[in-house]
């Protein structure tokens, strides 16, 4: 994606100033420049430092330490007329740039105070319009934290694009025409299941049943027989079998919605599968892609009469045996591919929208979720820039596919601005999560959320005898979303993790709870200094140790959004994306804030100190919920 220069991030606005005295001094451009500036692993060696010695070495043929010292030499002077630059100093081939801390303290907590909860959010990224699939969980189940993850990692990355300027568009995919929707319509036909009656969560009741199904199919051929007439009848929107098919699919996803809306994570579409087959995408998508030069319907061989693209006209599939991939068998059919390449066309406004769109439901979050028809109003989503589909890893090579033909329909920007962001599954100490064997069971997101609140809720009780039960209930539910969402989010999406309960609820260490508190924490300092009147702060005399950690660490929050935005690279099999990084960096902001507390004291300080710390714990309060509401996790005033 294409940038505009940032706002509202004071840790780039020092950034510039160093770049611009290096510009000036070393007579180099500032693209240059950027690339070898870097943050110090240690603050002894300064606050910004650059490299940009080493590119100059060669060029002037002197030691790098050598030019950095007369660079550092001749900056001398310029930063001293620099309100933020306190000093430059070299150590080797390194020039370090020390702030002057009362000022940069004076211009960060400024900022942070004037932009509030606006904080963290630039405009770098204004203009780019971002469309995000996840997590596409079928329709006839419960969500497993497996899911979990995915639906967390897809809503943190639609927080993030918001943040950094984006227009974002949130869907979800439903299946509702595949195998195990015609399995369960078959049990429950065959059965003779009121749905109407059924007492139990849907998407659980129907998660059981899918179980119970898999145990009777195994060694009946005859069932295998008559679930494959009901996935053809499916299609027949005149049928019974989709009749009854649209009622459970409509009930199990309300189920499944409200699991969502526990974690916080709310839908602008829903896109049926069923809307897609009858809606004349695939045919539009068909014709479109006929007109291009590398595919082709087959007149021979086993695969004659089959519209396929030929991958032998990209360099890398150029000597496959067989290059010809289906698009659409001879019957007309479609592939899965054939499928996934029209649906990333409509993504990309390639293809007119052919859907009418009807509300859903109602979030509770206030706002209306879509969901594509046959029939109701039409809504124009308009034309993306960019989309991003969170998949498993296990899915790098289909999406790869997509994307590479694609590239063959001659839409190469589109190829390029198609993301699969990938991540690994979540398992069991010793099992894989599986829908077929029910190992999901005591493990879906409901039971892992009911008993992470009920555990946060006996913390709550224990830290606050007092309080009313229902402070307690909301509390602890806070506080049970927060751990599962900041244990999905505080590893790499590409690592493996294994659920451990006490991983999740780790109230002592790198947890949601820690990050919650710490919030807490700050409020109860404000709130004890609410009714006061308001005093001047002097800003610059935050200048101990801890004050200027404290504050460095607010200043880059902007930056750390930025930098997982930019790190969006696509690779072979995927798109890295590191929400671990924004993950990191509350927690060490967290960390940061309880070193101040207990080494800088603020209530009990002299005025004019007491002051200033007081603004600082306040923009910290200001920054650390507006990460914590980035990643999704609920703030928490009091714990």
């Amino acid at each position: 994606m294409s940038s505009t220069p940032p706002t509202n991030n004071p840790w780039n606005a020092a950034t510039e100033i160093v770049i611009r005295l290096l510009v000036k001094t070393a007579s180099i451009d500032s693209e240059t420049v950027r690339k070898y500036i870097e943050i110090p692993p240690d603050p002894d060696l300064g606050d910004i430092a650059s490299t940009v010695a080493f590119p100059l070495a060669k060029e002037l043929r002197k030691s790098p330490a050598a030019i950095a010292t007369e660079i550092a030499q001749s900056l001398e002077k310029e930063a001293k007329r620099e309100p933020m630059l306190d000093r430059v100093e070299t150590k080797g081939p390194y020039i370090n740039f020390f702030f002057d801390r009362g000022e940069f303290a004076r211009h960060v907590v400024n900022e942070v105070g004037n932009l509030d909860d606006r904080y963290g959010r630039t405009e770098e990224f204004k203009g780019t319009r971002a469309l995000i699939e996840s997590p596409a969980v079928n329709p006839s189940k419960p969500w497993h934290i497996g899911h979990a993850r995915n639906a967390i990692l897809g809503d943190t990355l639609a927080n993030i694009l918001e943040a950094a300027g984006c227009e974002v568009v949130r869907i979800d995919y439903i299946n509702d025409l595949g195998l195990q929707i015609a399995q369960l319509i078959w049990k429950i036909m065959h059965d003779g299941v009121d749905l109407a009656e059924v007492s139990e969560k849907m998407d659980h009741f129907l998660g059981h049943l899918y179980v119970e199904v898999q145990k009777v199919t195994e060694n009946d051929s005859g069932a295998e027989n008559e679930i494959r007439e009901i996935t053809r009848r499916l299609e027949d929107l005149n049928s019974e079998e989709a009749r009854r098919s649209g009622e459970m699919v409509t009930l199990c996803l309300k189920a499944q919605c409200q699991t969502a809306y526990r974690l916080g994570i709310y839908k602008n579409y829903q896109v049926w599968e069923s809307s897609i087959a009858h809606s004349g995408l695939l045919q539009t998508a068909k014709d479109l892609m006929l007109q291009a030069e590398n595919i082709l319907t087959l007149t021979e061989g086993e695969k004659k009469g089959c519209i396929v693209a030929n991958l032998a006209a990209m360099e890398e599939f150029k000597d496959m045996k067989d290059p010809y991939k289906v698009l659409f068998r001879s019957d007309g059919t479609r592939t899965y591919t054939g499928a996934d390449v029209a649906f990333q066309m409509w993504k990309f406004g390639i293809i007119k929208d052919p859907f009418h769109y009807g509300i859903f439901e109602k979030q509770t979050n206030g706002e209306d979720v879509y969901r594509t028809a046959l029939d109701g109003s039409g809504r124009d989503l308009g034309r993306f820039n960019v989309v991003y589909n969170v998949i498993g890893s296990g899915q790098a090579h289909p999406q790869r596919l997509i994307y590479t033909i694609l590239n063959l329909l001659g839409h190469r920007e589109q190829s390029l601005n198609s993301h699969h962001v990938a991540y690994e599954f979540v398992g069991l100490e010793d099992a894989d999560f599986s829908g077929r064997k029910g190992t999901w069971i005591e493990y879906s997101t409901d039971d892992v959320l009911d008993k992470a609140t009920e555990l946060a809720k006996e913390e709550v009780a224990k830290r606050n005898p007092d309080e009313s039960d229902e402070f307690k209930k909301i509390v602890g539910a806070k506080v049970g979303t927060g751990a599962v969402r900041y244990f999905m989010l505080n590893a790499s999406p590409d690592r493996k993790i294994t659920f451990r309960w006490e991983e999740v609820l780790d109230f002592n260490g790198d947890a949601a709870p820690y990050l919650q508190y710490s919030f807490a924490r700050a409020q109860r300092i404000l709130d004890k200094t609410e009714m006061e009147p308001a005093e001047a702060a002097e800003l610059t005399v935050l200048s101990t140790e801890a004050e200027f950690a404290l504050v460095k660490a607010i200043a880059r929050f902007p930056e750390e959004i930025l930098e997982v935005v930019r790190g969006l690279k696509k690779d072979v099999w995927g798109t890295s994306f590191s929400s671990n990084r924004i993950a990191g960096y509350c927690y060490e902001l967290a960390t940061l804030f309880s070193k101040f507390y207990d080494s800088c004291p603020v209530l009990k300080s002299e005025p004019a100190t007491r002051a200033a710390r007081l603004e600082l714990v306040k923009a910290f309060q200001i920054t650390m919920g507006n990460c914590l509401r980035v990643l999704g996790i609920p703030v928490v005033e009091r714990m």
